[in-house]
């Protein structure tokens, strides 16, 4: 049990305590009285700290995504609108799902919940990830005739896809590298930028 006049002790039990019950039963599923009962922290203590059911929520997202957000957003700001780049980024998002298979099933809540609150580090990667690819639209790079957006959905969901079975945990590393390869090679064969190439949509 947390000590309470250990805030920093008692924060971590708090987030440890409900990042676990999101994880199980979703955020609507999670109630305040369980977070407490499994982190030995009162109610009262669990408001002091977070204010909310839903600060909490935000605060496992964030703390969850903080370590990728950083790696990706010190990537973009390398510079460049290589190819290579973009390889390196999808190798960093699978990276990070292989290191963090909770990572799935939390954003499969989000999803199934309808969740539309993203963090403010989310949105900045994906306000990153467009630019990134519009840099590298703009540079001949990427085929300037689809959306960014688009490539984006498309560049993170074979990224993901891989782990949506969970039988594939149990695959050896190479086997997960092999897949990384395939997703990446047939996201850049399908966006490699041709003379004939249009604007790109809106």
């Amino acid at each position: 049990m947390a000590r309470r006049h250990d805030p920093e002790a008692s924060r971590a039990a708090i987030l440890d305590a409900a990042e676990r019950l999101f994880l199980a039963h979703g955020f609507a599923g999670a109630s305040m009285s369980e977070i407490a009962k499994d982190s030995g922290i009162t109610k009262s203590l669990i408001h002091h700290h977070f204010g909310s059911k839903e600060a909490l929520w935000r605060e496992v997202k964030r703390r969850r995504f903080s370590g990728y957000h950083e790696q990706q957003m010190a990537l973009f700001a390398q510079g460049g609108e290589s190819a290579t780049l973009l390889r390196e980024s999808m190798g960093v998002y699978f990276r990070f799902l292989r290191d963090n298979p909770d990572t799935v099933r939390l954003m499969s809540w989000v999803t199934l919940e309808g969740d539309r609150e993203s963090t403010e580090m989310i949105q900045e990667l994906r306000d990153a990830g467009i630019e990134q690819i519009r840099a590298a639209q703009q540079a001949g790079v990427v085929r300037s005739d689809l959306s960014a957006p688009f490539l984006l959905i498309t560049f993170l969901g074979l990224g993901k896809a891989w782990f949506a079975d969970p039988s594939n945990a149990a695959e050896d590393a190479t086997v997960a590298d092999a897949y990384l390869e395939t997703a990446w090679a047939l996201f850049s064969g399908g966006v490699v930028a041709r003379a004939s190439s249009g604007p790109a949509p809106d």
